[in-house]
């Protein structure tokens, strides 16, 4: 099982749940702790594998992906975060 890391001090994008994908809903954040994730809870996918990707041109999601942006379900939030600031282990 691959695991998804995201670093202490990492900026990222938030927005909760049910709330409508505009820019002033969208809110930054620097993360106080180290976050991991799994397969599961990946919403966008830059890489295309799970959750909507890049190819996904006609909805949001896919415009963060296409971008390069992962979006991880974290709690009763979607958390974006820079693909370069993600960390497989």
């Amino acid at each position: 099982m691959i695991s998804l890391v995201v670093k202490k001090d990492t900026q990222v994008k938030t927005i909760q749940d049910g709330q409508e994908w505009k820019w002033e809903n969208i809110k930054s954040e620097v993360l106080a702790e180290d976050k991991m994730f799994f397969a599961e809870d990946i919403q966008i996918d830059p890489l295309g594998r799970v959750g909507c990707g890049p190819q996904d041109t006609n909805v949001i999601g896919g415009a963060w992906a296409k971008a390069g942006w992962y979006g991880f379900q974290d709690g009763k939030r979607c958390l974006l975060v820079p693909f370069n600031k993600v960390i497989a282990s």
